[in-house]
């Protein structure tokens, strides 16, 4: 039977990917899609999420809007290319009226919610809030796969993933509330580059959604080659999904992992142990590898 999932995205690039690849492979039931701030405003983040939807034979996924801004913090900036508008037809697909905290809450402590897992690959600022109106939560929510963070190196940072440094006070919320956790993190996406002649085999798969994420994806890798002069690029998000769709293709330690919140040179790092010699138990299985080759079938199995 499909595992059941929730996104919680932020909708750029990768997230579209990601959300298509949800949407259709045959190992996933999409649930619902939760949006936060995090590479635009809220606004470019729920319209980039609509489109993607309707464009991508998934209307009937409902969506629901959450957080403007992280909990404490101003909100940090993101590159033009992830918060632009993506070119995609204007969706005229509805949001739910309900907010995303509240369907967070209400989802999970419903009967399915054990069977559901969540995955946020945006801010961790729509579940830190659900975790605060309910804290029950954590018994209902049996495991979260997260795009999220980094035990080496940084991205927006030298010390800081992204997701986490858009709001490192959700994300020590959700770190510590005791949910198992799955972090894929950046040493993982990194090692699961895909190049401009993966894109076009997925483009020749024909199908609108493979039609959407090959457009989609060869902006994103052209990026990296561009300015890092990388041989492919990082569908960071789409890695986090294909390790819900196919949890074999990804290799984990457990660690106990903190978040950094006062450091002038060091907020949001996702502290990990990773030698395992201090007290703390571990808390989060990080990702140290994925299977590319694998990763790669699992976008043109979902895609076709």
């Amino acid at each position: 039977m499909p595992q059941k999932i929730i996104l919680d995205v932020d909708t750029g690039g990768d997230d579209a990917v990601a959300i298509l690849l949800a949407g259709h492979h045959p190992n996933l039931n999409l649930k619902a899609v939760t949006v936060c701030h995090g590479n635009g405003t809220l606004e470019v983040c729920l319209d980039n999420t609509r489109r993607v939807l309707e464009a991508g034979g998934l209307q009937k996924v409902p969506v629901y809007a959450g957080a403007y801004h992280p909990l404490i913090a101003d909100p940090i900036d993101s590159h033009p290319i992830q918060k632009s508008t993506l070119p995609l037809p204007e969706p005229t697909m509805p949001q739910k009226r309900q907010h995303a905290v509240d369907f967070l809450v209400e989802y999970y402590m419903s009967p399915h919610g054990p069977e559901t897992i969540y995955a946020p690959l945006a801010p961790h600022t729509n579940l830190a809030l659900a975790l605060r109106l309910e804290p029950r939560l954590v018994e209902r929510i049996p495991r979260i796969v997260t795009m999220g963070g980094a035990y080496i190196e940084g991205n927006t940072t030298p010390s800081a993933e992204f997701n986490i440094l858009a709001d490192p006070e959700a994300a020590y919320i959700v770190f510590n509330a005791g949910i198992p956790i799955t972090m894929v993190g950046l040493e993982v996406t990194s090692l699961a580059l895909v190049t401009l002649e993966d894109v076009e085999e997925i483009n020749r798969l024909g199908t609108p959604q493979a039609g959407i994420a090959a457009r989609i994806m060869h902006n994103e890798v052209r990026w990296f080659m561009d300015n890092l002069g990388m041989p492919g690029g990082q569908i960071y998000d789409a890695c986090a999904v294909a390790a819900v769709a196919d949890p074999g293709i990804l290799t984990t330690s457990p660690m106990h992992v903190d978040i950094e919140l006062h450091g002038s040179l060091t907020r949001g790092r996702t502290v990990a142990d990773i030698s395992s010699h201090h007290p703390n138990k571990p808390n989060v299985d990080v990702g140290v590898h994925i299977d590319r080759a694998r990763f790669l079938e699992l976008l043109v199995e979902g895609l076709s």
